[in-house]
């Protein structure tokens, strides 16, 4: 039986599948602490006496190293199956936080960073090819609706929660994180069915499709995502540089996140009640 088979057996169709539902329960966890990427500037800066540029610079070796990383992902979650996947990226995440927190100095921080974007990724192609294992095609948006709708609510807990901890110690904020990822990796490895890679009954391995970059329609979508990534994540990344820059204390991130977060749960709300023209 292959992975996709064991997966397929679970959906449902009414409700979202048991183990959707968990999923979705755990993404909320890892979400409710997900502060490394946002507060790491200010680690950088505060903490290890890093200049603006330089951890403008360090961010952007992390965000090249994210592109590996769920190219990996998805290499992986075909090899060693879904749940595996998932466990590792995010236990992988949990110890690259824990180096940050204690790292002596700038150069073991900037390492850290690195590292974490070389695992930051892993989990996200095995968790939405989960889905779509999990749920029939009429059941997809649903699916993938409740995942993005529980972690933009578990946003707005998280900046209330940063701003408390940044207040104490900047350095728990990556604690909680790695706290929330191993709570994670838990929930998954529980609620989740086993995985059944190829490899592990004997089967060949999953054959080697044309490439995607010949489908114009999928080019074109990687070109507007790519786009929207780099706008959006300015959020994340320059606006704790602008802070730092502007003297300003670095609890007031967490409200701006809490903001943020809330805009996006009300902006949502407000799209599904918008006639579709496409």
């Amino acid at each position: 039986m292959t992975d996709v088979d064991s997966l397929a057996s679970h959906s449902t169709s009414g409700r979202l599948p048991r183990p959707v539902r968990v999923l979705v329960v755990a993404r909320c966890v890892n979400r409710l602490a997900a502060f490394s990427l946002p507060f790491a500037a200010l680690v950088l800066v505060e903490r290890d006496g890093a200049s603006v540029t330089t951890a403008g610079l360090l961010l952007a070796g992390f965000g090249l190293a994210t592109i590996p990383s769920r190219l990996a992902g998805g290499r992986l979650a075909d090899r060693l199956g879904r749940r595996a996947t998932i466990v590792l990226g995010l236990i992988g995440c949990a110890a690259a936080q824990l180096a940050f927190a204690a790292a002596p100095g700038l150069a073991v921080a900037g390492a850290a960073v690195v590292a974490l974007g070389l695992v930051f990724e892993v989990y996200e192609p095995p968790s939405q090819a989960l889905v779509a294992d999990l749920c029939p095609e009429d059941r997809r948006p649903a699916a993938f609706g409740a995942l993005g709708a529980a972690l933009a609510a578990a946003g707005v807990a998280a900046g209330l929660l940063a701003t408390v901890l940044g207040r104490v110690d900047l350095r728990l904020l990556l604690v909680a994180d790695a706290v929330s990822c191993l709570l994670c990796a838990g929930l998954v490895r529980w609620g989740l069915p086993a995985d059944h890679p190829a490899a592990a009954d004997g089967a060949a391995p999953p054959p080697v499709g044309t490439s995607p970059f010949r489908d114009l329609r999928l080019v074109a979508m990687l070109a507007a995502g790519t786009a929207f990534a780099t706008l959006y994540l300015q959020i994340s990344i320059g606006l704790p540089l602008t802070l730092v820059a502007r003297g300003l204390p670095a609890d007031r991130l967490g409200p701006l996140l809490t903001v943020s977060a809330a805009t996006v749960v009300c902006g949502q709300a407000v799209l599904r009640r918008l006639p579709c023209q496409l």
